[in-house]
């Protein structure tokens, strides 16, 4: 009921917004008209302004095509013609012909080639330089046009992520990197989804390249470290959970899987066995005392002179009773917590006692999850949680439902279940089969299955739920 108000009160406040922005759009329209019309009675009204003789040119007008010019032969004939008017020279006019110059003849049309080739070159030359920056728009455009369609696939794949869709958001991230090959984003996403593929080795391959473009990118480190740790590339994974925290120092992910790490990869303290007489690395067991030192006298006692023999049962329990009263013992935590950090408190107390956290975490109630564990839940805190419902709750046949629902809520519980080892895995199995048996919702327990990353499905025996994930959707 909650997010369904949340919901309703999201889309409330963005009509209300899309309705401001409309009127403040259409005042503009109204404003700027205005001003136009007024502009245009100004110029109407007043008569010595005169327009410009010379006008910017009209977009997307043709270029006018340049005239060719005539041959030279073209242009012999012409200005024989305009010499001589229109009568040429008879064939039996023998004293014209006689006249007649042939080598000038052949030079004026030699001359009229050159000119004309001359001419052409030039032309030609502009119209590759015009081709060419076209060429360029078209290009700039088709690269815009490329990369707009990357991002609509990401954002395409990311949806497909979220429902669980690994092979798809694959498919799209990868049509994304045809489109754009330089986008580092869609690197690191296609190594998310498949790291929930399990193909481990061509995530850290995207992983690589998604740095190699973007040396800064976190995310990138942080999913191919998880997935050097899925490989048991421990080394690796260390080296490269260090440099998430060179960029997010409060990362809290990165800040307990470092710990662990070193603790793990630590080298073995080897003993070295002290020499006799050697007392250079021997340590006091006991401070030093202010008071001078005292000698004491040993003196050899007969058995008979005390009674060494065990004291009795009566005696024992005698001393038991003579215990003082005054000695306080540490209690255990019985409040619901407020927030995160008493839960984090009460959690640690707890820890070494699994039937007290018991009893502490079943007097929460699981709506509260969310609220209470925010964006701080650590992988093995879910995983002890997930061991207490296993071992307490199934017994006791006491419901699991609800807990492994708003468990799956929390902030960063996907990077925290994927940290998930065997034995764990069988856990969660084990839960999720128990829910199953006593769910009424089959859909829910559809949820839960891709939630908590479980390959496995035909160990559920779950019936044909077909009609309820239409009717779901």
């Amino acid at each position: 009921p909650g997010s369904m108000m949340d919901k309703s009160f999201q889309l409330q406040l963005q009509m209300k917004q899309n309705t401001e922005e409309m009127s403040a759009f259409l005042k503009d329209m109204t404003d700027w008209t205005k001003e136009v019309k007024q502009k245009d009675k100004e110029l109407i009204t007043s008569g010595d302004s005169k327009p410009s003789e010379v006008l910017p040119p009209i977009r997307c007008q043709p270029k006018p095509r340049k005239k060719k010019k005539k041959t030279g032969a073209a242009v012999l004939a012409t200005d024989q013609d305009t010499k001589s008017g229109s009568s040429k020279i008879k064939g039996n006019d023998y004293r014209a012909w006689d006249k007649f110059d042939v080598d000038a003849a052949i030079k004026e049309i030699d001359g009229g080639k050159q000119e004309e080739e001359s001419d052409e070159g030039t032309g030609q030359d502009g119209e590759e330089s015009d081709a060419s920056t076209d060429n360029e728009m078209l290009d700039k455009q088709e690269e815009e046009r490329k990369q707009m369609q990357a991002v609509y696939l990401k954002e395409k794949g990311n949806d497909f992520f979220k429902q669980g869709k690994w092979e798809d958001a694959v498919e799209c991230y990868t049509k994304g990197l045809q489109c754009d090959a330089l986008n580092a984003v869609l690197f690191a996403n296609r190594a998310m989804a498949l790291i929930k593929l399990q193909k481990y080795a061509a995530a850290i391959a995207d992983c690589d390249c998604s740095i190699e473009l973007d040396d800064g990118y976190t995310k990138a480190y942080l999913r191919r470290a998880t997935a050097h740790l899925k490989l048991e590339h421990k080394v690796e994974a260390l080296a490269d959970f260090r440099k998430v925290l060179e960029f997010e120092p409060e990362n809290k992910l990165a800040l307990g899987t470092v710990r662990k790490l070193e603790v793990e990869l630590a080298p073995p303290v080897q003993y070295k066995p002290r020499k006799e007489g050697d007392i250079t690395h021997m340590k006091r067991t006991l401070p030093p005392s202010d008071k001078p030192m005292v000698r004491i006298q040993i003196h050899d006692i007969r058995n008979d002179e005390y009674d060494i023999r065990p004291a009795s049962r009566t005696t024992q329990a005698k001393s038991v009773a003579e215990t003082p009263t005054n000695v306080k013992f540490e209690t255990l935590p019985t409040r619901v917590p407020a927030n995160y950090l008493q839960f984090q408190t009460d959690f640690r107390k707890l820890k070494s006692n699994p039937e007290a956290l018991f009893k502490y975490i079943k007097q929460i109630d699981p709506d509260i999850y969310p609220k209470l564990f925010q964006d701080s839940l650590e992988a093995d805190q879910l995983f002890i949680i997930l061991d207490i419902l296993n071992k307490f709750y199934v017994p006791a046949k006491l419901p699991v439902y609800n807990e492994l629902h708003y468990l799956t809520k929390v902030k960063r519980f996907d990077m925290a279940v994927m940290f998930k080892t065997e034995a764990q895995q069988l856990t969660i199995s084990q839960l999720v089969h128990y829910a199953a048996e006593n769910a009424s919702c089959k859909v829910g327990i559809l949820k839960l299955v891709k939630a908590y990353d479980i390959m496995d499905l035909s160990k559920y025996e779950l019936p044909d739920m077909s009609d309820e994930v239409e009717t779901a959707s």
